[in-house]
């Protein structure tokens, strides 16, 4: 069975609702390959029950301990407090963003890149007022200081304690590496976002 096949069934076993609480006793790499490879694997689902118990899962993972995303190799992750200042950063965010920790941590969410008025602000606002997760599939049209994030991104924002919300990010410069064609009018189609 090739390990594509392998990753996601076992996604697809821990993503149900019995056995989600389960992946919280694997180790944390497994528990962190996890999250990457439903992160991948998000937008090539056309059910969106299916994409709903992956997020569940990925939310289950990261509430119960944010430090496994130091173990990600290509999803950035930022928890913020309910006044959306920044509390953690993961490891490929400071690489990704070529910033130092102590220049980042306490500033706002919005101190990277100018996203007040954006759609992702209105998505981050609707996951900090309704507390339900939320996601996007993002098309980011890099601009100088940024060109080389031209491509895409996906965005998951968990409900966190205390009013605050974590966000995970991948980035690809390629859709297909994250998503499968997205019929944007059907109703079942995920949230889809551009950025310039």
């Amino acid at each position: 069975m090739p390990s594509d096949s392998i990753k996601r069934s076992e996604l697809l076993h821990f993503s149900h609702v019995a056995s989600r609480e389960d992946a919280l006793i694997l180790d944390p790499e497994r528990r962190a390959d996890l999250v990457e490879n439903a992160l991948t694997q998000l937008y090539r689902l056309a059910s969106k029950s299916e994409r709903d118990e992956l997020l569940s899962l990925i939310q289950t993972i990261m509430k119960d301990d944010p430090s496994v995303s130091n173990l990600f190799d290509n999803t950035a992750y930022t928890v913020c407090n309910r006044h959306l200042v920044i509390t953690f950063v993961n490891q490929l965010f400071l690489r990704r963003s070529e910033v130092h920790v102590e220049e980042i941590l306490g500033k706002s969410l919005y101190f990277e890149r100018e996203y007040e008025g954006s759609q992702i602000e209105q998505l981050y606002s609707m996951v900090m007022e309704t507390r339900l997760l939320g996601d996007a599939l993002v098309r980011y049209v890099g601009q100088p200081p940024l060109p080389n994030f031209d491509g895409w991104f996906v965005i998951v924002v968990i409900p966190m304690d205390e009013g605050g919300i974590g966000v995970l990010s991948r980035f690809s410069n390629t859709k297909s590496d994250l998503a499968d064609d997205i019929d944007p009018t059907q109703p079942d189609a995920p949230r889809f976002i551009v950025l310039n």
